[in-house]
C-alpha cells in the first residue's frame, strides 16, 4: 500500500509533540458553558481552493476573532446549522461570504458531478442524488449574492446575526478584494 498523507500527517504530529506541545484547557478547566464564553467571533466561509488562502488574503491574526471555514466553491448552504451551533457556543458577531475569481464552480456543471456521484456509487438512489446540494455557477457575482441572500434568510440563524451578513470576491490575479453585498 503506497504511503498516504495521514501517515505523514501521523509522523508530523510526533514531531511536534516532541518539540513540546502545550495541552490546551478543557471546557471544564476555563468553566465553558453554551452561551458564557466570552469570545466573540466573526465567521468566514471561503472557497477550498488550495490557491486561495483566506488567512493570508485577509492578514488575518488570532487577535481578530475570525473563524474561516472552506467549502467547495465557499458556499454556506451546507453549514447553516453549524453557524447556528457556533453562535450558540461562541456568540458569533458577524458572517462573511469571500468568494474568488476563477473558482473551479464555474467550470462544472450540476449534471456533471451528479454523474460523477453515480458513475462511482451505482447503488444510489435516484431521490437521494437529487437532492444533493451542488451549488455550481457560472457567475461568480452572482452566486455571492445568492449566498448571501440565503443567510439573510435563514430561519436558523439569529436575526442580528443575519443582518450582518455580507459577500466579498477576491481577483486572484490582482490581489483585490472588493464588496458585493
Amino acid at each position: 500500500m503506497a504511503s498516504s498523507l495521514a501517515q505523514e500527517l501521523l509522523k508530523r504530529n510526533e514531531a511536534y509533540i516532541e518539540k513540546g506541545h502545550k495541552p490546551i484547557p478543557l471546557f471544564t478547566e476555563i468553566g465553558f458553558t453554551p452561551m458564557r464564553m466570552i469570545c466573540y467571533l466573526t465567521r468566514v466561509v471561503s472557497c477550498i481552493d488550495w490557491r486561495v488562502k483566506p488567512e493570508e488574503v485577509l492578514g488575518l491574526t488570532d487577535a481578530d476573532g475570525a473563524v474561516v471555514v472552506r467549502t467547495a466553491s465557499g458556499t454556506p448552504a451546507r453549514n447553516l446549522n453549524d453557524i447556528a451551533a457556533i453562535d450558540n457556543l461562541t456568540t458569533l458577531t458577524e458572517l462573511i461570504v469571500i468568494k474568488h475569481t476563477d473558482c473551479g464552480a464555474t467550470y462544472m456543471t450540476e449534471e456533471q458531478i451528479r454523474a460523477h456521484i453515480r458513475t462511482h456509487n451505482r447503488e444510489i438512489d435516484g431521490e437521494v442524488l437529487n437532492n444533493v446540494v451542488l451549488e455550481t455557477t457560472h457567475d461568480i457575482v452572482e452566486r455571492t449574492r445568492k449566498d448571501v441572500e440565503l443567510i439573510k434568510n435563514s430561519p436558523v440563524i439569529r436575526k442580528e446575526l443575519r443582518e450582518t451578513a455580507s459577500g466579498l470576491l477576491f481577483d486572484i490575479t490582482t490581489g483585490k478584494l472588493t464588496r458585493v453585498v
